[in-house]
Formats: C-alpha cells, structure tokens, sequence
C-alpha cells in the first residue's frame, strides 16, 4: 500500500471481495469504488445485490476477505474516520421513550463542542425536518423516524453523507425539500454516497452511479453519460440487472 494520502479522495475500494458464514456467502465480489471530495456517487441495484454490504464496509461494521478500503485515508471503523460521516441507514431504532429533540441532542453531544451549539443545531433540524418537540418516538410514524433518522447524519455538517434508502416513508413535497438541501450540501464541498431505489431522484442529484448486479459493478461512470447512452438512469439500471443485461 502506498504511503501517500490522497487528501481529494475521500474512499477507495479496490477489487474486494465480502463473504458471510461458514458457508462464504459471497455478498460482493472484486468490487472496485472511489468517491472524490465533493463527489456524489449513487450505489444501485436489486435487493442483496450488495449495497449494504457495501455500507456497511464503509463504516467498519464488515471487513473484507479480499482487497482494500480506505476512508480519509485510514481504515473503516476508524474513530476519527467516523466522526466525518452522516450516516442514514435504511432501518434504524432509536430509543422510543425519547423525545427526538433528546435523541438529537445525544447524537450532538458526540459531534459538536459547548452546550450552545448543540442546542442551535437541534434546533434548526426539529424545525426544518417539521418534527414535533413534545411527542416520543414511540409516537412517531414511519415518515417521521425517517427524517429523524436524516436529521440525525446531517448534525456537525459532515464531510461526507451516507444514505441509505433515505426516501423510504416521505412524502413528495419533502422529498423535493430534501433533494434541495442535499444539493445545497454538495456545492457546499459536501461529499455524498446514495443508494436508492427511487432512480428519478438518483439522476436529479447524484453525478455518478455505480450499478451492481450479484455482487459485482456491471456498471460504473458518469450519470450524464449513462443518460446519454441508455435515455435515463431508469433504463441504465434495467439494462444492466434486468433483461437485457440477463
């Protein structure tokens, strides 16, 4: 491995290969990935193609039987790797006998210094994601965990965003609001990494899509390129998991 930091990549994966069980269950095979600073790459495909194995690579939770990872230019799981991340997963459970301005503020005490601060950004995230302040999680339906869920990554602007399904459970007009605020993130210098199934959105916000099809990228490149081979993001992705890419 080179001793040089690349500071404009923000990960790298190359030619890894995840397995589970005792069995080896191979989730992702010979995957290779890197994501500039300021990039935004969209991680497509069906369901258990890999695109959570791959997260949750990323984040350290799995490690890879063959190849190699970085993230900020050290591996998954590293603490001050992590305290650069936003992470959405698609499931997620907080504590429910919580209030979510008192699950925001925990997750702020880890990511933000001084009392005052904390407060500011729990603050603008309870109003701009239109949560109530008095009602518990537990009472919470399933559009507003989700955007609990979204609030939480976005606290302490994180150089880099993960999410994962982050549209499961909203309504049209947020998704609209939140599409805006993601794109207000990137020309900020924010980093993204998106999977979703929602491929109209996909192509309205993400630069670059990587489409994986058992395990392996059977497509990697510009969105404005696939777009302009294939018509839209839509037909890239059916192209290659669908029939035409049987």
């Amino acid at each position: 491995m080179s001793s040089t930091v690349n500071i404009s990549e923000i990960f790298k994966i190359d030619d890894v290969t995840i397995a589970y069980g005792w069995r080896k269950f191979v989730a992702v095979e010979s995957l290779t990935l890197h994501l500039q600073k300021g990039g935004s790459l969209a991680l497509l495909g069906l369901n258990g193609a890999g695109k959570t194995s791959t997260i949750r690579l990323l984040m350290g939770m799995v490690r890879p039987q063959i190849g190699h990872v970085e993230i900020f230019g050290t591996r998954p799981g590293d603490l001050k790797a992590l305290s650069r991340i936003g992470f959405a997963p698609e499931e997620a459970t907080p504590p429910e006998y919580l209030k979510g301005e008192e699950y925001l503020d925990f997750v702020a005490s880890f990511r933000l210094k001084g009392r005052d601060a904390r407060v500011k950004a729990v603050s603008e995230l309870m109003q701009w994601f239109e949560m109530p302040t008095s009602r518990r999680i537990r009472d919470y339906s399933k559009g507003m965990r989700r955007k609990l869920i979204l609030a939480q990554a976005l606290i302490g602007d994180p150089e880099l965003l993960i999410l994962d399904e982050p549209l499961n459970g909203l309504d049209p007009l947020f998704i609209m609001k939140l599409r805006e605020r993601v794109e207000t993130y990137l020309k900020n210098g924010g980093s993204l990494l998106l999977s979703s199934h929602i491929l109209a959105e996909v192509e309205k916000v993400c630069a670059a899509v990587a489409i994986i099809r058992e395990g392996r990228v059977a497509y990697s490149g510009s969105s404005a390129a696939a777009v302009e081979q294939y018509g839209s993001i839509e037909k890239a992705f059916a192209h290659f998991v669908g029939r035409d890419g049987a």
